[in-house]
């Protein structure tokens, strides 16, 4: 089979527009959108808007969604199944690396199961406002008992995407 020089025209023409549309070819274009995005680093300070408390968190781009230390969980009229607790009230204690604490009275929003290296659990998720320079973002936070946990606060995917970028080498809310 003979490719003639328009076939070839359009083949290499089409591979560059492929090319251009992933950012390969112009790479003005990758760097446009990712100067829009904030750098933050391997660790951060965010403020939990909803409670007023400042959090030393790991930003942690493997993990899908964030979680917070969450103690002394109480829900009105709990079912025995966690997805059924949904659309209730929460009561919970979020304590952060300092031991301060704040209790937060919410909506339980979802129960979702969790995949973590002690196996598979379900968390209840309540909506959270995290501040960061400036940047405010109302995301879904799963609760767990962090206490035995460097990190009070991990940052997962949902507060990252579309925001932010992470730099590893980069690390202002790292303890000291």
């Amino acid at each position: 089979m003979m490719i003639t020089r328009k076939k070839w025209t359009r083949i290499i023409l089409g591979g560059c527009l492929v090319m251009a549309w992933a950012g390969l070819l112009l790479p003005g274009a990758a760097a446009r959108e990712t100067a829009a995005k904030k750098v933050v680093g391997a660790t951060e300070v965010i403020h939990v808007v909803d409670v007023d408390l400042d959090f030393v968190a790991r930003i942690d781009t493997g993990a899908r969604t964030t979680s917070i230390n969450a103690q002394e969980i109480k829900i009105d009229h709990p079912a025995a199944k966690k997805k059924d607790n949904i659309g209730k009230k929460i009561s919970v204690l979020l304590v952060n690396g300092k031991g301060e604490k704040r209790r937060l009275e919410t909506v339980i929003v979802d129960a979702l199961q969790v995949r973590n290296a002690q196996g598979v659990e379900t968390r209840y998720m309540i909506p959270l406002t995290l501040r960061w320079q400036g940047i405010e973002k109302v995301i879904k936070v799963n609760l767990r008992d962090r206490r035995a946990m460097t990190y009070k606060l991990l940052i997962g995917r949902d507060w990252l995407s579309g925001d932010f970028v992470v730099d590893v080498d980069r690390n202002p809310g790292k303890r000291k």
